[in-house]
């Protein structure tokens, strides 16, 4: 591990640890819970640019924090509660699909997951003017269902932020027009290395996002994005007061390469789903290793992007004899569509994730 990874391993958060001293006396100490970090430190402040005029985080020392404030109307999560939505049925297993390049037939899936950012522009401007053109555009069947994928580079995901509360309920009614299924809300991200009351800002921003888009009817899974012990509590406390919550949202390809990080984060989604106090469906990216693990506790919905992404490089799906799914090259032509080797990839990658479920999820 270099340097730079062991420094930035260092602003963890370590259960159990004590606090910092410099978050004795923070007026916000009881929203954050606290630095209680692998490292040490004084307080969240240490990372503090010093550049109160160009300063990009949500940092008391910046001069736009009160606007930032302002805008998400505080720290806290509580959002007015929403009539409860018919759950949406969707399969364990969800193939992802960025576009329908070198594919001529549809896709041979009952659902498919979509980046969110493909549905709209700047404007809040539906791409796709009928359900058929968004068929014809990433080749899938039109009775297929669609989750749209809010996980995605910072970019595209401030790009919904930006759109600002007019232009999402916008967005979101052409959703519901097109008949999208399930959208996740999207994963507005926490810093390890920016003061804490950036990352309140963001689970604020997710909250609000999470409440305008299930408010007008359309099904979603709030991203709990957390990264401390008191995060996950505050969630919890919110899914239990908000019974309109029937999906939760995570991605665990940034929570740290490591596998004890990643067992961290599944134990506080585990602890979660037993303080909640009904089954929760669980959307995932990445975490194939505690797939097992926390299917004891939610309902998987696993969003797969390597068929897709393996089928570009000319890569084929198969599993060897110790259970695990493995890549080889098929090449093709020049002018040669990518149908079969999709196709392939999807069925190889569907039965093997039934392998990872536990059996009596199967039989249910």
């Amino acid at each position: 591990m270099s340097r730079q990874e062991r420094a930035f391993t260092s602003y963890w958060s370590k259960p159990g640890a004590a606090m910092s001293l410099g978050c004795v006396g923070c007026p916000d100490q009881a929203t954050c819970g606290g630095q209680t970090v692998i490292g040490s430190g004084f307080n969240c402040l240490d990372h503090c640019c010093g550049k109160p005029d160009a300063c990009p985080a949500v940092c008391p020392h910046a001069l736009t924090f009160a606007d930032r404030i302002r805008e998400v109307r505080g720290l806290a999560l509580e959002t007015p509660l929403a009539a409860p939505l018919t759950r949406p049925d969707l399969p364990p297993h969800i193939p992802m699909l960025f576009h329908g390049s070198a594919l001529a037939a549809p896709v041979p899936a009952s659902a498919v997951a979509i980046p969110l950012y493909r549905f709209f522009n700047r404007y809040a401007d539906c791409r796709f003017g009928t359900r058929e053109s968004v068929a014809q555009t990433f080749k899938i069947d039109p009775a297929a269902d669609i989750l749209l994928s809010g996980v995605a580079q910072d970019k595209e995901v401030e790009g919904w932020w930006r759109l600002e509360r007019r232009g999402r309920l916008k967005a979101v009614a052409n959703f519901r027009r097109l008949g999208v299924s399930m959208i996740t809300v999207p994963n507005f991200s926490l810093m390890v290395d920016r003061p804490r009351w950036d990352d309140l800002h963001a689970m604020r921003r997710i909250a609000i996002c999470y409440h305008e888009i299930v408010s007008e009817g359309q099904p979603a899974a709030l991203h709990v994005n957390g990264r401390t012990e008191c995060d996950f509590a505050r969630w919890t406390e919110y899914i239990v007061a908000h019974p309109e919550v029937t999906h939760i949202a995570y991605e665990f390809t940034t929570c740290g390469k490591t596998p004890n990080r990643m067992m961290q984060h599944a134990a506080w989604l585990i602890e979660l789903a037993q303080n909640v106090g009904r089954r929760l469906g669980l959307v995932l990216r990445g975490g194939l290793p505690v797939v097992r693990l926390l299917a004891d506790y939610y309902d998987i919905i696993f969003i797969d992007t390597s068929p897709f992404e393996k089928a570009q490089h000319r890569e084929v799906a198969w599993v060897d004899n110790e259970g695990q799914r493995r890549w080889m090259k098929r090449m093709t032509t020049a002018d040669e569509k990518l149908d079969a080797l999709l196709a392939d990839n999807i069925r190889v990658s569907r039965h093997w994730f039934d392998t990872l479920l536990p059996k009596f999820k199967l039989a249910a």
